[in-house]
Formats: structure tokens, C-alpha cells, sequence
């Protein structure tokens, strides 16, 4: 089976792509899934943060391309033996006036992208969608596409606000235009940024759980780390122990994902859902974390 997943929040600049993009890397060379990313953003930022990380491979066909090939086949990358990319640059623009020039019906624009995906992805167990913060015809394209969305929440207020509009506006809009057509479920609230020593960002944290219940918020938190900046300049390495930290964190992002999924599937809901931190708890390494391998992350590794 597979599964799509986005990371979503209207806000812009709260890392989704950095989250996307470890946690393809760490599905595909912790847990060993076969993994495919489809940046759909024209800045192409989750393109060339991978692109980075693996070595510069050469984009055959981008996005836009596939789409008006109605081939997504042809803009596939191979970046790791477990690791797919199909890359997105600025002629993304010209998606929306290509949509309304190929089609009348607002459904059949809509799930353009869908019926494509589908000739595919069964050749994947996950595959990552990155978006833009925006929640325009191109990100409606990607959304129905989506089984599980994680809301990517800064620990500021606006980006609480925009989790709230992300949930009970946006997505519930698509489900009432479109029915029993969007299958996709919220796996849960990720706050993201987080710096210590500072209260109001933890009362915000705080807040989102009284609001959207304890259940429906990742037990997992990702603090501000400047080893992810770098990430995004250089490349995703593991080298050394700062590394294998970060890889930690996000093994225990998809570790709780995989179980929230997990949850839905046997009760429809998330319910009295507790995650035991397996890798790293409280900043600290785990006997699991301190061993932590990947399985091919290069060709030869």
C-alpha cells in the first residue's frame, strides 16, 4: 500500500520543505521504504535541497514538463537506491492557465495531478508532496492527492491561526466540494521551531493542544536546530554526531507517524495515543538512537 503525505501550513517559512525532505531521507534509509518526492513549489526548493544532498543529478523532465506530457514517469530522478525525486522549477507558473486550457470542469482540474499519480505510485511505499504556502488550484492539485496531512506548526500565533484555517477551512472547503472524493486525514499537528527558555512559545504550544486535544498533536517536537540550516545550504550529510541526532529526531517524527497511520486504520481516529520516544528523548541519544545506521544513503552506502 501506499501513501501520500504532505506537509501543509499556510504560513510560509515554518520548514515544511526541511521536514518533508528529512522525512523522505530517514523513510527511505532508517526504515527502508521505497520513497518518491514530488516537489510541486517553482521555487524548487525541495529540488535542490536533494539535488544538493545526492550529487547534483541532471532533472530529465521537471514538474510542469511531466504534466503537460501527462507522464509523470519521465521526470523521475533516481537519488539512492530507496529515493526518488521529481523535480520542480519556474515554469510551475504556468500550471493554473494550463489547467483551464486543457479543461472546463473544476473536478477534472483538481484531480489532474491525481489521475497521474496514480499510473505510479505503486511503485512506492510513501511519497512526499511539498507545497507552497498558498491554497491556490495547484495546491488543491496536490492536497487530493494527500492520505495523511501533517500541519506544520511555528510556535508563533499567526502560524497557530493558520493551522486553525489549514483544518476547518481550507480542507473542510475541498471535502464539501468534493465529497467522499478527498480521502485525506489529519495525522496530526507538528510544532516546529521551538527555542528554548522561551515561555510564550511553549504556552503556544500549550494552547494548541488544549485546542486541537492532546491526541491530534505530534508528541514530537522539532526545536530550532542550526544544523538544519545548514542541511538546506549544503546538503543533508551524516558524519557525525550532530547528524546522527538530527536523523534521530526525525526517525521518531516517522516513527509516530507510521503508528498514527496505524491508529487510523484500525479505528478511523487517533485516540488516547501515546508515543514513546525511541531515538532520542529530551535531547538525548536512546541505545537505539546511538546505533542508528542508514541503509543506502549514497550508491555504495
Amino acid at each position: 500500500m501506499t501513501y501520500t503525505i504532505i506537509n501543509a501550513q499556510q504560513k510560509g517559512g515554518v520548514g515544511k520543505t526541511t521536514d518533508t525532505v528529512m522525512e523522505a531521507i530517514v523513510a527511505a534509509t532508517v526504515f527502508n521504504k521505497k520513497v518518491l518526492v514530488i516537489d510541486t513549489d517553482l521555487q524548487g526548493n525541495a529540488t535542490q535541497f536533494l539535488s544538493k544532498t545526492f550529487g547534483n543529478p541532471e532533472i530529465p523532465n521537471t514538474l510542469m514538463a511531466c504534466l503537460e506530457k501527462e507522464d509523470l514517469s519521465q521526470g523521475i530522478v533516481h537519488l539512492a537506491p530507496k529515493i526518488d525525486l521529481i523535480g520542480c522549477d519556474y515554469d510551475m507558473r504556468n500550471y493554473t492557465e494550463f489547467l483551464d486550457k486543457k479543461f472546463k470542469s473544476l473536478t477534472d482540474k483538481t484531480f489532474y495531478l491525481k489521475k497521474l499519480l496514480d499510473q505510479i505510485k505503486d511503485n512506492y511505499e510513501f511519497i512526499f508532496i511539498d507545497v507552497p504556502p498558498s491554497t491556490d488550484i495547484k495546491v488543491d492539485n496536490a492536497m487530493v492527492c494527500a492520505d495523511y496531512v501533517i500541519v506544520i506548526q511555528e510556535t508563533q500565533q499567526f502560524a497557530f491561526d493558520g493551522s486553525k484555517r489549514l483544518i476547518l477551512t481550507y480542507l473542510q472547503t475541498l471535502v464539501n466540494d468534493f465529497g467522499n472524493m478527498i480521502n485525506v486525514q489529519v495525522a496530526g499537528v507538528l510544532p516546529v521551531l521551538l527555542q528554548a527558555r522561551r515561555p510564550l512559545q511553549q504556552k503556544i504550544v500549550d494552547e494548541t493542544i488544549k485546542y486541537f486535544g492532546r491526541d491530534n498533536v505530534f508528541n514530537n517536537i522539532i526545536n530550532n536546530h542550526a544544523r538544519l540550516e545548514w542541511y538546506t545550504a549544503q546538503g543533508v550529510q551524516f558524519e557525525d554526531f550532530h547528524d546522527k541526532r538530527i536523523f534521530a529526531l526525525y526517525a521518531d517524527i516517522f516513527q509516530e507517524l507510521l503508528l498514527r497511520i496505524k491508529s487510523f486504520e484500525k479505528t478511523g481516529d487517533v485516540v488516547d495515543f501515546k508515543y514513546d520516544h525511541e531515538f532520542i528523548n529530551n535531547n538525548r541519544l536512546t541505545e537505539k538512537g546511538k546505533g542508528l545506521t542508514l541503509n543506502g544513503f549514497t550508491e555504495e552506502g
